[in-house]
């Protein structure tokens, strides 16, 4: 009678290791995923813009100052994307308060899409343009190194053509 009643808190010792197990993963596993389809579904509006227009006009300048800051920073990939998507902010944080905003007017919605393909656009290129020209200015980096040595020796170019 004890080789059931063994056999029996065995088996109940199992399940009960398998259920804590299974809650242990699917708990954790259920809000991390609720969290990202929350983030990529429904993210947070942010500040309402004035009007659709104002809206627009806001990240059509948020852009420009994006696209001015990645030049600028000329520093590798990493460092030229984090300029660009600093230099975006504010206005592209009240980008999904746009959607509602601009509801009531069709063709301002398709200008929103046009704007959101620019800025993907415009992160693409500096990505590609960062990739495409490291070779190329590593490579300008040795040819200066090769001719430091004979560009030390010559004598400056005079600047001033008025000196006899």
């Amino acid at each position: 009678m004890t080789r059931p009643a063994r056999s029996r808190a065995k088996r109940l010792g199992r399940r009960l290791g398998i259920l804590a197990l299974a809650t242990f993963v699917s708990v954790p596993t259920a809000i991390w995923s609720f969290q990202i389809m929350k983030a990529v579904w429904a993210p947070p509006a942010g500040p309402a813009p004035a009007s659709c227009a104002a809206g627009i006009t806001g990240l059509l300048h948020a852009l420009e100052r994006a696209r001015a800051a990645a030049h600028h920073a000329s520093a590798g990939e990493q460092k030229n994307l984090a300029a660009f998507r600093a230099a975006l902010l504010p206005e592209w944080e009240s980008r999904p308060a746009l959607v509602p905003a601009c509801r009531a007017e069709p063709n301002r919605l398709a200008v929103l899409k046009e704007i959101d393909a620019l800025r993907y656009a415009e992160e693409h290129a500096i990505r590609y343009e960062a990739g495409a020209l490291s070779g190329q200015r590593r490579r300008a980096r040795e040819i200066e190194r090769d001719l430091a040595p004979e560009t030390t020796n010559r004598p400056s170019p005079d600047l001033n053509p008025e000196k006899p």
